[in-house]
């Protein structure tokens, strides 16, 4: 089974990268188009151009570039079809475009710094993990997904990124994101 493991240092060096990143000047209209466009060839996102094109039209706003802020937000303005390649291109061309879109403000912390240990599952269900988009762990028809999250974590978020049919029972593709106090 593979997963990722990431430790985060909360502490008042994180509050002030993150206002130094939010400093950094946000690409133009004309740059942010080039490199989306660029990276989604690139990356081999699997969404065709007037997808791209429409979710690049949001970038010009202050109040409609805010949907790249979440990226569940972002994600449920795909259609469910297209939210694979769309989270591909989120996580592997938008956040790396403009960064700062991945950066949350966090309060400064009034005691030592924490530690927090997360760990990424990407999880399929269906019947043929053979039929699966690329995943870390694989879980037959009808398992259920909160369960595995549970047993595997205490402290867990699970977000379905897609679903699709096809054999006994279909596909879905999860994301599970475990965090534990170290």
């Amino acid at each position: 089974m593979y997963c990722r493991t990431i430790v985060v240092v909360t502490c008042t060096i994180a509050a002030i990268s993150t206002s130094a990143a939010s400093a950094q000047p946000i690409p133009s209209q004309t740059e942010f188009d080039t490199k989306l466009n660029a990276c989604a060839r690139e990356k081999n996102v699997g969404l065709d151009s007037k997808t791209i094109a429409s979710i690049s039209s949001l970038y010009p706003g202050d109040k409609s570039r805010q949907i790249f802020n979440n990226r569940d937000e972002f994600l449920s303005i795909i259609p469910p079809n297209e939210r694979i390649d769309a989270y591909k291109l989120y996580t592997e061309c938008i956040l790396l475009i403009v960064p700062q879109f991945a950066i949350t403000p966090s309060p400064v912390p009034t005691q030592s710094p924490q530690q927090q240990i997360v760990t990424r599952y990407l999880v399929c269900t269906g019947e043929y993990e053979r039929a699966c988009l690329p995943h870390e762990v694989y879980l037959y028809c009808y398992a259920d997904v909160k369960k595995f999250a549970n047993d595997k974590c205490p402290s867990n978020t699970v977000t379905r990124l897609n679903t699709y049919g096809g054999n006994k029972c279909g596909y879905s593709l999860d994301e599970i994101i475990c965090t534990w106090p170290n």
